[in-house]
């Protein structure tokens, strides 16, 4: 059975959860300072991996035809994600618009999981414990702002996710220690 005990033995300093947390922070500094070219560095690279997710499902639908048969919804999937890369790529202020709501989705959904697996945190200390759940409380607030208000949240996508950004990464450096 798993367990959230702590081990008898220290596991050292977690240099991976480290450097993700300091990059997340010069990530954050560099996109308060070109704010224009953030916003649409984030809408071509949203389009890039929308175009990307889409051929990876038509080339899973046909690795895997056999084994599951014929699904459209697979198929559909791939278009869809194509087509919205596209669009996205070529119509950049919708793509800006619609980056509010997904990443309003995508930052609700990790504070969300991110709260509810805090508990395992008050073995390891309970100061961590309630500083990570500040943090993704934190993040929960921002994520419902992008949700409520999508017009304004395009023209401050770029300042929210920074500050997402920088949150994330102090709290990435923070548990890098935490994990000695």
């Amino acid at each position: 059975m798993f367990s959230f005990s702590r081990p008898d033995h220290q596991r050292g300093f977690d240099w991976g959860v480290f450097i993700a947390g300091v990059i997340s922070c010069l990530l954050s500094f560099v996109m308060l300072r070109n704010p224009g070219q953030s916003l649409r560095g984030l809408v071509i690279a949203f389009s890039i991996l929308s175009i990307m997710q889409g051929i990876m499902w038509l080339s899973a639908y046909s690795r895997f035809h056999d084994f599951f048969g014929i699904s459209w919804v697979g198929i559909i999937a791939a278009v869809v994600d194509i087509i919205i890369g596209i669009l996205f790529l070529f119509y950049q202020n919708i793509g800006a618009l619609s980056l509010g709501w997904l990443l309003g989705i995508w930052f609700f959904l990790d504070s969300v999981s991110g709260i509810a697996f805090a508990g395992h945190l008050r073995i390891l200390s309970t100061g961590y414990f309630i500083f990570d759940l500040i943090m993704n409380i934190l993040t929960l607030i921002l994520s419902i702002m992008l949700l409520l208000h999508p017009i304004a949240s395009a023209f401050s996508l770029v300042y929210l996710v920074a500050f997402y950004l920088l949150l994330f990464g102090i709290n990435e450096i923070v548990l890098a220690w935490m994990h000695r």
